[in-house]
């Protein structure tokens, strides 16, 4: 019964949170990425050869559509083999875009409503007066928690890219986002969560991940582009940053508010 009110209401937020997302998205964030891909055609073939990777880059295109593009607040690393199936642009891609948003958004919130009723259980189980309680307010909170584990943690070492933008391997910049993630989660968690006077001692946790420094790639990240297109991508660069920040926080900020309410709503009685 817990079970299926916990994965029911992560569809319910999931798809609530997902959808606006979408539209904020659509709003400033998409805009960004079709003016930067307009500007990767014009990225010279010599470039590309010379790319780490050397010839096999010419058969590949690496997108780094940054964190929301993806509501993980990570990288997103997406590397297209020529010929590669694709979404056509307009209705189609829309579509496949939404869709991502929104199951990307139900497994954020099975994480945390997951995390909310674990809470509330130990609360319950110990008998004690609730430590944890889940109203707006405090759904805010375990929001702004997510939005600093994965997108604030993260960005700091690996901030989102523009599509052409040059990038370390992907599979080094997933192993630093995990650290980063793992770090913050275990060090905000332990503050917040253990009674010993030591607790303080968990927000080491959270620089750790930025002392070992994350991965970067060898060259600038515009090798390549003519010399007139470096600075507008520049500028686009930090507009795309500002963009997805404010869009993952209005995500999180909403995740957490109606994950609480979920939790209120649908799951709490069956901890009782």
């Amino acid at each position: 019964m817990l079970f299926r009110r916990v994965v029911l209401s992560a569809l319910l937020v999931g798809a609530l949170s997902g959808l606006l997302l979408s539209a904020v998205q659509r709003w400033q964030v998409i805009p960004i990425i079709d003016i930067a891909e307009r500007f990767e055609q014009s990225r010279t073939p010599q470039a590309a050869e010379s790319a780490p990777g050397g010839a096999e880059s010419r058969d590949h295109t690496t997108h780094d559509h940054g964190a929301q593009a993806h509501p993980a607040g990570g990288q997103a690393g997406h590397v297209h083999p020529a010929g590669a199936w694709g979404p056509a642009e307009g209705a189609e891609r829309i579509g496949f875009t939404v869709l991502s948003n929104v199951l990307t958004a139900a497994g954020f919130a099975l994480v945390m409503l997951a995390a909310m009723a674990a809470a509330l259980g130990r609360d319950a189980a110990t008998q004690r007066k609730a430590a944890i309680r889940l109203d707006v307010r405090n759904g805010l909170l375990w929001g702004l928690a997510g939005y600093a584990i994965f997108f604030v943690a993260p960005a700091l070492g690996l901030p989102p890219e523009i599509p052409g933008a040059e990038a370390a391997p992907l599979e080094s910049r997933q192993v630093w986002w995990m650290l980063a993630v793992g770090c913050t989660a275990t060090g905000l968690a332990g503050t917040v969560f253990c009674k010993s006077r030591w607790r303080w001692a968990a927000l080491a946790l959270l620089i750790v991940p930025h002392l070992i420094g994350a991965p970067q790639p060898d060259a600038g990240p515009f090798a390549g582009f003519p010399a007139e297109a470096v600075a507008e991508m520049g500028e686009l660069a930090r507009r795309f940053v500002w963009a997805t920040a404010v869009a993952n926080g209005i995500f999180w900020l909403v995740l957490g508010s109606a994950s609480a309410w979920a939790v209120r709503r649908f799951v709490k009685e069956a901890l009782a």
